[in-house]
């Protein structure tokens, strides 16, 4: 049991620690503001950011796709290692409740797996930012526009 919680444990340091280079890397908050000084600067700066991280987006859902292609064949090596090749004689329901949860594969793998989601959902919350920002520029000049 403590296995688990210290394995749990220092995966959330580790997705903290990912999310704050990624915040250093992509500084989202700073680049979605603007003002009336630079509204025609961010407009036009806006459309390509869209682009870029939908681009960064896929590329990282289709390397966690990979990942748990990965996993899936892990898990059934790992299974197979279990039913034929342990000393002890397991059933199905002991491997998957017992063996499978705290092999140390499974284990490293699901972490690097939980980091990877990390990245995927950051990436698109960016993305999403940059259309709303699109969205709240367009209403920021409208409402500048004398009627």
């Amino acid at each position: 049991m403590y296995c688990k919680l210290f394995s749990i444990n220092s995966s959330m340091k580790d997705k903290d620690m990912i999310l704050k280079d990624l915040l250093t890397e992509h500084p989202i908050t700073e680049m979605v503001k603007f003002s009336e000084l630079n509204i025609s600067e961010k407009v036009q700066e806006n459309v390509g950011l869209i682009v870029k991280y939908r681009d960064f987006y896929h590329r990282e859902l289709s390397h966690l796709d990979h990942l748990n292609d990965l996993f899936d064949k892990l898990v059934g090596v790992r299974y197979k290692h279990y039913r034929f090749d342990a000393d002890d004689a397991w059933t199905k329901v002991e491997i998957e409740k017992y063996c499978l949860p705290q092999d140390k594969r499974v284990i490293q793998m699901k972490n690097i797996i939980r980091i990877q989601e990390v990245k995927v959902r950051f990436f698109e919350m960016a993305w999403k930012a940059f259309e709303k920002l699109q969205w709240s520029m367009k209403l920021f000049v409208d409402t500048l526009k004398p009627y």
